[in-house]
């Protein structure tokens, strides 16, 4: 039986694709595009996860890929899988993969609780999350009780200070609205 937590949430299946039962895919963690071998990825099905090994997985973009199950060959079969999220087992990594992904995964959430500091406008806010979901990977920021989003880009980071827990950024012009710039809560 697979447990929940062996599992990673990749993405969902969003529709049909052509009449043979292929279905496209959005996807949320690009793990299945960093491992060597994906064999099946894994669907809740009436609150249990079952596997079901892909006959193909074409990646489209960083957010979307066409899959095939095995003997999914029809859009009657295939359809009661839209709306189904899908998950990577964790057992299919290699102890290289594993060890890369977890790493990756620590580095990121780190960050979480740093100030952002504008090298002109000064404190922005707090990281709250990170998403790297998309190819470029967003600081989630509160700020005054909004939500903003700030690009992780290197170049766009001076300075990590992690003992005083803040990023020195050097932001693009209009990024921030001037006005809230001096009222950081």
């Amino acid at each position: 039986m697979i447990n929940e937590l062996q599992l990673i949430e990749v993405g969902s299946i969003t529709k049909l694709h052509g009449l043979k039962g292929e279905m496209l895919a959005r996807i949320t963690d690009n793990v299945i595009n960093e491992v060597e071998h994906c064999p099946y990825l894994v669907c809740e099905m009436d609150g249990i996860y079952v596997p079901f090994f892909l006959e193909s997985l074409r990646i489209r973009s960083t957010e979307s890929a066409l899959l095939k199950f095995e003997d999914i060959d029809s859009t009657e079969k295939a359809e009661p899988f839209c709306g189904l999220k899908l998950y990577f087992d964790r057992k299919c990594f290699t102890p290289k993969e594993q060890e890369q992904y977890d790493q990756k995964t620590e580095e990121d959430f780190d960050l979480i609780g740093y100030k952002i500091i504008d090298k002109i406008l000064g404190p922005i806010g707090e990281i709250t999350d990170i998403n790297d979901l998309t190819e470029n990977v967003l600081f989630i920021v509160e700020r005054n009780g909004d939500e903003i989003m700030i690009p992780a880009a290197d170049d766009l980071i001076l300075d990590i200070d992690d003992e005083n827990k803040t990023i020195l950024m050097d932001l693009p012009t209009g990024l921030i609205n001037i006005e809230d710039a001096e009222t950081v809560e």
